[in-house]
């Protein structure tokens, strides 16, 4: 069989075992247990258009007796989980030809299964984000503020809570209309500093594949 979990969907399956792993810990109700089991199963399938029959069986948590079998389900799962496809320094050079003396991610992170591909180059002070949307590389080039919040700062893409060494408040300049000199204009959000780090958290593209839309001006 072929991969079809998406990174971020094989996150989501991750994250909702461990909410079955917490419900046989803290349930002796096997009715509990056995409920608990078929909603996480249909939230499961909901994050897929389709699927064939072998990958519906592949899915099903309710096969799930005992915790000890939840790392195990979860392991056999990796061979089918796929990443944004693979990005050559080539197509990054083009893709921020506007950044001066750009310093590209390490070939360790271009191999890896990822969501997104982010990098931060210290030189300039920003953090770098690549993405495939629709066949089509889109990027952000976001400049990291100093930003001192009264609490922790939230990652707009994983909801991961962190302080300002990990979650930093940054501001990408958007593609406008207007074909102007200065024709840009600026947004800011709070993302994770250590990208890898949040591609294994994250669980959703929606937020992703807005903001880049809106960084580059595409229609919604």
């Amino acid at each position: 069989m072929e991969a079809f979990i998406k990174k971020h969907q094989y996150n989501y399956i991750n994250r909702c075992l461990h909410e079955l792993n917490s419900t046989f810990k803290n349930s002796v109700d096997k009715n509990v247990i056995e409920t608990n089991k078929a909603y996480l199963y249909e939230k499961i399938l909901s994050m897929f258009e389709s699927l064939s029959d072998r990958q519906k069986e592949l899915l099903d948590i309710t096969k799930i007796d005992d915790p000890l079998f939840i790392d195990k389900y979860i392991a056999s799962l990796v061979e089918y989980v796929y990443g944004m496809p693979e990005v050559t320094n080539t197509q990054l050079t083009k893709l921020f030809k506007k950044e001066k003396k750009l310093k590209l991610p390490d070939k360790s992170i271009l191999d890896l299964k990822k969501v997104y591909l982010g990098w931060i180059d210290n030189s300039s002070g920003k953090l770098f984000i690549a993405y495939n949307l629709n066949g089509k590389l889109l990027g952000m080039a976001c400049r990291v503020t100093s930003f001192t919040p009264k609490s922790g700062n939230i990652c707009t893409l994983c909801n991961h809570i962190g302080s300002e060494s990990e979650v930093a408040f940054v501001s990408p300049l958007c593609k406008t209309s207007d074909t102007g000199e200065g024709a840009y204009r600026s947004i800011g959000f709070s993302l994770c500093l250590d990208s890898q780090s949040c591609n294994e958290r994250i669980t959703s593209v929606e937020q992703l594949e807005r903001i880049l839309k809106d960084v580059n001006n595409i229609d919604k």
